[in-house]
């Protein structure tokens, strides 16, 4: 998928800090490129299972030109509280690079 294009989508500005049931604006240049914002947890591998994996889809609202306004779940079982890698992938499917934040 990253051949594609030449350049993925970028995170400029993201708080690290993100509280539950919350809004947050995720800053990009390529906002009206988006398709979906996935939060994904960081991995605990024991005899080959991974008993803390999670992707977590993330509803958005696009604030033209240059941002997204995240709805962050109100719900623990869905995102356990913890880190996890932020990711945008634009409508080609060629995702940003990640970006580590802190659920709380």
């Amino acid at each position: 998928y990253l051949f594609k294009k030449n350049a993925r989508p970028l995170i400029q500005n993201v708080p690290e800090e993100i509280k539950y049931n919350s809004k947050i604006a995720i800053q990009t240049p390529q906002a009206t490129q988006i398709k979906w914002i996935n939060l994904i947890r960081a991995g605990l591998t024991t005899h080959s299972f991974n008993g803390t994996q999670r992707l977590v889809d993330v509803p958005f609202t696009l604030v033209p030109p240059n941002t997204l306004n995240a709805d962050i779940s109100g719900e623990p079982n869905v995102a356990p509280p913890g880190w996890y890698m932020l990711f945008l992938t634009d409508h080609d499917g060629v995702p940003s690079m990640g970006h580590w934040i802190h659920l709380s």
